[in-house]
């Protein structure tokens, strides 16, 4: 079952976020016959573990664990504890742990803890932060 494949193979590491496509060639390397289609987390559900997708996952839920994928939204409702490895990310909910991603927006609602290292960032005023900050060279 693919499940277990992923689960055994070395798919995405925090040194590949910022390398063009590298996230989403090696993820789809698992499935060739993969279609991106967007993951929605619903918001009555919680996740504790790891979420890997070569598309589009949306979060309204609860994450407790690791979340690797090509471009992540936080929704307003949503909440994660642990690390996002992403191209793009959107946080417009509560984050608390590490984000690595190529280009990370931050929106007025957003209330983020923990240590953001980035490519291109961009935050809106309002948003609550309190990390710190590294920049991918």
């Amino acid at each position: 079952m693919l499940i277990a494949n992923m689960k055994s193979a070395k798919v995405v590491s925090i040194e590949d976020v910022g390398n063009d496509n590298i996230v989403a060639k090696k993820l789809a390397a698992i499935n060739p016959n993969f279609k991106s289609t967007p993951t929605i987390i619903a918001r009555d559900l919680t996740i504790e573990g790891e979420i890997v997708s070569a598309g589009l996952i949306e979060i309204e839920g609860r994450i407790k664990g690791t979340i690797r994928g090509n471009s992540v939204i936080l929704r307003e409702n949503g909440f994660v504890e642990g690390n996002i490895i992403a191209e793009s990310l959107s946080v417009r909910g509560t984050f608390d742990g590490q984000i690595r991603a190529k280009n990370i927006d931050i929106s007025s609602k957003a209330k983020v803890t923990g240590e953001i290292i980035y490519g291109s960032l961009s935050v809106e005023d309002g948003a609550c932060i309190d990390g710190s900050f590294k920049k991918i060279s």
